[in-house]
């Protein structure tokens, strides 16, 4: 299948988990475009892919139950994985099951609150870190942590940009070393459990490799 071209250790049935576990913790423009959740997800891993350098994955008897990984500024490597994604996911956004295709695009603005002297700060940034809701609170998420550090060391750069939320639980950045050296607030484009829209506070971390 060609969810094997995407490289990294990454399989069919990882493609499979990884949406699951987007969908259970984001909302990720469904609800704004009327798209299905699992298209949206899809969308948005692609998304990830398109733009991470390497992933690392935590599996339990081959069932994947977190992944994480880090963006890195100017490469130029793995360019026909993040080629490959992108073309699919501009496929996708053609959709007719997309109702509302502006409010799918600017489902992520709402959360580019980097500050201007911040833009060309990082040399790259933590894409993803995510667990199924299994496998928390069991220090998984800390060890992939540390590892993408590892691997974004080895690769020469010299800090990591975090972008997180107080939905979130930030306290593992804050854990592993990473300062917070920014915050804002910003329009949750999250549900609460009323039912309606929140503000909350945004946080830009610093990893220091």
């Amino acid at each position: 299948m060609w969810y094997n071209l995407f490289g990294d250790s990454m399989l069919l049935k990882d493609i499979k988990a990884q949406v699951r576990m987007l969908m259970d913790e984001w909302n990720l423009g469904t609800l704004e475009s009327g798209a299905p959740h699992e298209l949206c997800a899809f969308i948005y891993l692609l998304e990830i892919i398109e733009e991470t350098e390497k992933f690392v994955y935590y599996r339990e008897n081959g069932k994947l139950l977190g992944f994480a990984g880090y963006s890195k500024n100017g490469s130029r490597k793995h360019l026909f994985r993040k080629k490959l994604a992108k073309f699919i996911r501009e496929q996708l956004y053609k959709s007719k099951k997309i109702k509302d295709k502006d409010a799918l695009l600017n489902y992520d603005e709402t959360y580019d609150y980097v500050p201007k002297e911040l833009k060309n700060y990082f040399d790259g940034e933590l894409s993803i870190l995510i667990l199924d809701k299994k496998a928390r609170s069991k220090g998984i998420g800390k060890k992939l942590l540390t590892d993408i550090f590892t691997l974004a060391k080895k690769d020469d750069l010299k800090n990591l940009q975090i972008l997180t939320d107080d939905s979130c639980s930030y306290y593992i950045y804050e854990a592993t070393g990473c300062k917070r050296i920014f915050d804002t607030t910003i329009k949750s484009k999250e549900y609460g459990e009323d039912g309606k829209m929140h503000e909350e506070k945004a946080y830009i971390y610093e990893k220091v490799l």
